[in-house]
């Protein structure tokens, strides 16, 4: 998707939303109501609808052979990693890992991503829990995977065994060192990390398409502005900007009042209030937010964080805490956050550079460009003088993979884009410049 939304809800007289509420801390977060001791859950792969994993063990990893090592075809950092069983996750871990806890005594482990969803956080299975990564592996990017188990989880959470794991019916798999394995994601629900979004030219409904041709299925009505991304989808109700999150197929819930904008990262959702004085995150539950910065400009979100403006100088500043926030760079045409790294462009269009991740050294990447996407299929940015659309393969790196939109959007580690007169939606075939048809006319495409 195109990170970056600026300016779209008008301003209204209250702050946004309710007071804050503290979230309880992991320890005090009750169990899900346990399942009989010999019930696994329907344990997926952890990665989006359709996505070829190659399964492996390291020789490290011996003489237990129950550590899955996952490596998703195209080794692409940044992409989505899904819950593959609903739970909260429990505890976090370096590094870059998570444990959820699914009930009647069964946990998951996931290792090396990075914006890993935090403690204390519910999740259904195909919700993002965090992204491709290599942090504190040393080598390509890939998921370290394990299912455990333990029938007195109760009253010793942390007495797990690690069980050979049952993944889609399949199992127990015994991982050879060398002999790998390959599956199919069928982790295909709404809430998956890789979904495309519509709205109608008119935009009176929302629609979703299947992954198929150019099927459609209609999940929502009228809305105002779409906001996609790891912690789901959000609409704005287009008649006094209340903000909803789509928690299945027609089926919304009010999360919070109107805002400047809105930005979502990788787990969390956060809002600049009407007036721009302070920025706030939804706890998760109702319409409960909590300051976390003062003001802003505008809202930048993806998987490598939070980032705001400062609006007096256009600065700006990363989140590393509740009202917690660091410099990082001056002021910028756009910014653009992709599952691991922060994009800018200069001032004047003339050149776009990649945050180091230290300090406010910034490293130039690509020449003059109109408008950045990012998202886990890497960062794209268009020819300023006509439109065509390319893509970073490294530091000053590029090339062509399309033509001139209206708009582009990335879903997951998949590129769409929406004709130049919005009549037709298409997907990057991911190689070249071939692109294929999805769907009909559209007022604005999102993706998560």
């Amino acid at each position: 998707m195109r990170i970056t939304r600026v300016g779209l809800l008008a301003a209204a007289a209250a702050l946004l939303l309710a007071p804050f509420t503290p979230t309880p801390s992991s320890a005090s977060v009750p169990a899900p109501q346990a399942k009989a001791a010999a019930e696994r859950p329907d344990f997926l792969l952890p990665f989006p609808c359709d996505s070829v994993i190659e399964l492996k063990t390291y020789r490290g990893h011996n003489p237990d052979d129950k550590k899955i090592d996952m490596y998703r075809q195209g080794m692409r950092e940044g992409s989505p990693v899904l819950a593959s069983a609903d739970g909260y996750v429990h505890e976090n871990f370096s590094p870059g890992g998570l444990e959820i806890r699914h009930g009647g005594g069964w946990f998951t482990t996931y290792m090396h991503m990075t914006g890993v969803a935090k403690a204390g956080t519910w999740v259904k299975r195909g919700d993002v829990v965090g992204y491709m990564g290599d942090v504190g592996s040393e080598g390509k990017p890939h998921l370290h995977y394990e299912q455990l188990y333990n029938p007195n989880s109760d009253q010793d959470a942390d007495n797990q065994h690690i069980v050979n794991p049952v993944l889609q019916g399949r199992g127990p798999l015994v991982m050879d060192p060398d002999n790998p394995m390959t599956m199919t994601s069928t982790n295909c629900g709404v809430s998956t990390g890789s979904s495309l979004f519509a709205q109608s030219p008119d935009r009176s409904g929302v629609f979703q398409w299947s992954g198929n041709g150019t099927a459609w299925n209609k999940v929502g009505g009228a809305a105002g502005t779409l906001y996609a991304g790891g912690a789901g989808l959000f609409a704005t109700n287009p008649s006094n900007g209340d903000l909803y999150k789509m928690n299945g197929p027609n089926n919304w819930s009010k999360v919070g009042g109107p805002a400047k904008t809105f930005a979502v990262t990788g787990n969390s959702l956060f809002g600049l209030s009407p007036d721009g004085s302070a920025v706030f995150q939804w706890s998760g539950n109702g319409t409960t937010w909590n300051k976390v910065g003062g003001a802003a400009g505008t809202l930048y979100g993806g998987g490598a964080g939070l980032f705001a403006t400062n609006p007096s100088n256009g600065d700006l500043y990363k989140m590393n805490g509740p009202n917690n926030w660091s410099k990082v760079g001056g002021p910028a045409k756009t910014f653009a956050v992709t599952g691991n790294s922060l994009f800018g462009l200069s001032p004047d269009g003339s050149a776009v550079f990649q945050w180091s991740g230290n300090g406010t050294t910034w490293n130039k990447v690509g020449g003059a460009a109109g408008t950045l996407y990012a998202g886990g299929a890497g960062l794209f940015a268009t020819n300023p003088s006509n439109g065509d659309l390319y893509k970073m393969n490294g530091p000053n790196n590029w090339s062509k993979v399309g033509g001139a939109g209206h708009q582009f959007a990335v879903a997951g580690d998949a590129l769409y884009g929406l004709s130049p007169n919005s009549d037709a939606v298409f997907k990057w075939s991911g190689n070249g410049t071939t692109w294929h048809k999805v769907g009909g006319p559209a007022s604005f495409i999102a993706g998560r």
